[in-house]
């Protein structure tokens, strides 16, 4: 397993709100192409800016297009970039069937992001076209029924449709770690993540992901589609 490790001084915009805990155990999942691995780099410099000991990982999965991809991030929580059956406090899902994939990380202490518009695999969709009615994706609602079963605390939201309006689709995952920054429930403000966002990102696409991430900040304050 590939994992990351770093610490630095402290910065403005420590969330004062937020717990005090042993760690924060975070799961990133989702498929090749949209982000999960970019979503997981900047949580590990953010906090790592911040003075937080920061561990990452890729659980399983190739980081390719279409490929199942997982990762993890380990805020204050020791040295291993394991996260243990039941042990993740967050789960971020960009896609549906990713986010069920992640239920054996999960316990009912565990808060659900996820998003809700399927990226159908290429191997369904090749199926599909080669035999008739051979490609059939899981019907989104009942891998939300499935997430809920284990975990009540679970936020949904068409997050493609968020990076869409932002300008630009592939900020999906600015869209979802809009709304894990915007529960409050880690040591960094949403303000303050937001500014870190618009520092990292490439000029072409700064106000996009910007304007995605506040979405997301603004849906899981309004917990709208929860």
């Amino acid at each position: 397993m590939e994992s990351n490790r770093g610490t630095a001084n402290p910065n403005p915009g420590i969330n004062a709100g937020a717990p005090k805990r042993r760690g924060w155990r975070i799961v990133i999942a989702g498929t090749g192409g949209q982000g999960v691995v970019t979503a997981a780099r900047l949580l590990c410099e953010c906090f790592a800016e911040r003075g937080h000991e920061v561990v990452s990982g890729q659980l399983h999965g190739m980081a390719q297009r279409g490929g199942a991809v997982q990762s993890s991030v380990i805020i204050d929580g020791g040295i291993s970039p394991i996260i243990s059956s039941g042990r993740a406090d967050f789960v971020v899902g960009l896609e549906p069937v990713e986010t069920v994939r992640a239920l054996p990380l999960m316990s009912s202490q565990t808060t659900v992001y996820m998003n809700t518009t399927p990226v159908i695999p290429f191997v369904l969709a090749q199926r599909a076209v080669r035999e008739e009615g051979g490609g059939e994706y899981p019907d989104v609602a009942e891998l939300v029924r499935c997430v809920r079963a284990v975990t009540d605390n679970l936020f949904s939201i068409d997050a493609a449709q968020r990076a869409a309006e932002a300008g630009v689709s592939a900020a999906l995952n600015m869209v979802l770690l809009g709304c894990l920054l915007g529960s409050a429930e880690l040591p960094c403000t949403a303000e303050a993540f937001s500014d870190f966002v618009a520092a990292r990102s490439p000029g072409a696409l700064r106000e996009a992901n910007v304007r995605a991430f506040r979405m997301g900040v603004k849906a899981v304050n309004g917990r709208g589609t929860r």
